[in-house]
């Protein structure tokens, strides 16, 4: 008994003194990689209730994904408009994106050095009135977004970097930048970014 507790204990991770279980599916071998604390996150952030907009079609592979609009640029999918990130208007009670915002700008030609950054403050703007908007992303693979997440002048209300330890994560009290895929060819280091309008 004594050692199903124990390996009960190690199938969590903390967030922000939350207690949460490690996403494990088939899909995408989430457990392996940073979508095991990703999808816990987001599902414990959200509200169901208002409208919700998830920036890069994520959730849809995963059970029990929350009614929501589904903007991706490039998926094709049930439900998912295809357009920019700069395109979105309106205003949105919640807003999450799940490792998408890295992407922006940056894995096309030619290469736009502060397109992430650009992205997380145009989804702000679309906030309504006391909207909250949620944004992981790992490190090491866009320097521009590292420098501005290091520099921690992004404004959120709170943000912190989930580190991976071994086949664990923790949060760090600092934010940490540690290179993409280098241990475990996945994230090393998860930044999570938490904003209210």
């Amino acid at each position: 008994m004594r050692d199903r507790r124990k390996a009960d204990r190690m199938e969590v991770f903390t967030y922000w003194g939350k207690v949460l279980a490690y996403a494990d599916f088939e899909y995408n071998t989430t457990r392996l990689n940073e979508r095991a604390v990703e999808i816990p996150i987001v599902r414990s952030w959200l509200q169901r209730n208002g409208s919700i907009l998830e920036v890069g079609n994520v959730l849809a592979h995963y059970p029990d994904a929350p009614q929501r609009a589904v903007v991706d640029r490039w998926e094709q999918g049930p439900g998912v408009v295809n357009m920019d990130v700069f395109e979105i208007a309106g205003s949105w009670d919640q807003i999450f994106s799940i490792s998408t915002l890295e992407h922006v700008r940056w894995d096309e030609e030619p290469r736009e050095a502060g397109g992430s950054v650009a992205a997380i403050e145009h989804l702000r703007s679309v906030l309504a009135p006391g909207g909250r908007l949620l944004v992981t992303v790992p490190t090491g693979c866009n320097p521009p977004l590292d420098e501005w997440l290091a520099a921690d002048d992004t404004g959120a209300d709170r943000a912190c970097t989930l580190v991976r330890d071994g086949a664990h994560w923790r949060q760090t009290s600092e934010i940490q930048i540690l290179p993409y895929g280098q241990e475990a060819g996945w994230a090393e280091a998860l930044w999570v970014g938490e904003w209210s309008a």
